[in-house]
């Protein structure tokens, strides 16, 4: 069993967020406003970051949890303020399909957090 986790961290401009195990509505607001605050201190230091999105073992408790967290996470004000954002999922067909569906070169899909980490690190535009 996944532990519940849904703590935002900061290394150097990468700021680490997860949100991994059994989720409800509740956990996501609980996430969100950790994870907003550490954007905002960035934004309002007109500092653009990085963002390492781990959901590898992510298990909403109902649809409506993942509706919650794509209405916060995909908000006009965090997505536009990153450089980049790696995702960490679990391997397989959904992850598969966001891969070849993305275009744009600032995103990528992993299920390796050490890979998405150093993609970050690496990414420089």
């Amino acid at each position: 069993m996944i532990e519940k986790n849904v703590n935002t961290e900061v290394s150097g401009d990468i700021i680490v967020t997860h949100l991994i195990g059994h989720i409800k509505i509740e956990d996501v607001d609980d996430w969100f406003n950790g994870f907003e605050k550490v954007c905002q201190q960035f934004i309002s230091e007109g500092r653009k970051y990085k963002l390492l999105v781990d959901r590898k073992g992510y298990i909403p408790d109902h649809f409506s949890v993942q509706k919650e967290w794509k209405d916060k996470f995909f908000n006009n004000t965090i997505p536009k303020h990153s450089k980049a954002i790696a995702f960490l999922l679990e391997e397989g067909e959904i992850m598969n399909h966001l891969k070849q569906s993305n275009t744009k070169e600032s995103v990528e899909f992993f299920d390796n957090y050490g890979l998405a980490f150093k993609w970050l690190v690496e990414y420089s535009k």
